[in-house]
C-alpha cells in the first residue's frame, strides 16, 4: 500500500510518500516541501500547490491520503491561509478518488513518540527510525508530512489493508 502525508500550508506545503509492504517493511519514497513565493496572487500559487501535489500522486499512485488536520491556531490568518491549503489537498484526493484520512499534529507526535507536546527534534528522530533512515528528513514540513503517513500505519492500516487491494 502507499501512502502519501501532506502538512498543508499555502507558502510550504510538506509531503512524504511511504509504501508498507506485507509484514513490517515501510520505505520511504519521496518527500519534499513545495513551496510558493508571496509574490503571486493566492490563486495562483494555490494553483502551483495543486499542479505539484497532483504530479506527485500521479508518479506514486497512492492509495490513501493523510493531511494534518488543523487542531487549534490563535492567528486565523494562518488557520485560513492552512484550511486553503487542505482545500487543495481534498480537491487533488476527489479528483484522483483517493481515500482520506486526518490526524492533527498531537495525534501524530503521540503516535510516534508517544507523547504529544514532543517537539520537531523529536519528531524527526522518530521519523529517521520508523523508516531505518542515516539521516533524518528535510525540511520539518516534509517530516511532518511523513510522520502524518506513518500515524495512518499506526492507526487505521489494518482495517483499510483488508479492503485494498
Amino acid at each position: 500500500m502507499i501512502i502519501i502525508g501532506i502538512d498543508p500550508g499555502t507558502a510550504r506545503m510538506g509531503y512524504g510518500v511511504i509504501e508498507k509492504t506485507k509484514g513490517k517493511r515501510i520505505k520511504l519514497l519521496e518527500s519534499d516541501t513545495l513551496v510558493t513565493t508571496p509574490k503571486l496572487e493566492l490563486q495562483d500559487r494555490l494553483n502551483f500547490l495543486y499542479n505539484r501535489l497532483s504530479e506527485v500522486v500521479v508518479r506514486h499512485s497512492p492509495d490513501v491520503m493523510v493531511i494534518e488536520k488543523l487542531f487549534f491556531n490563535t492567528n486565523a490568518k494562518t488557520a485560513i491561509a492552512v484550511g486553503q491549503a487542505r482545500g487543495i489537498n481534498m480537491l487533488v484526493a476527489a479528483k484522483k478518488r483517493l481515500k482520506v484520512y486526518e490526524y492533527t499534529a498531537l495525534q501524530a507526535k503521540k503516535c510516534l513518540t508517544g507523547y504529544g507536546r514532543a517537539d520537531k527534534k523529536e519528531m524527526q528522530k522518530a521519523v529517521m527510525e520508523r523508516l531505518g533512515l542515516e539521516k533524518i528528513v528535510k525540511s520539518d514540513d516534509a517530516n511532518d508530512g511523513v510522520a502524518m503517513a506513518l500515524c495512518f500505519i499506526e492507526k487505521d492500516y489494518d482495517v483499510l489493508s483488508k479492503d485494498i487491494k
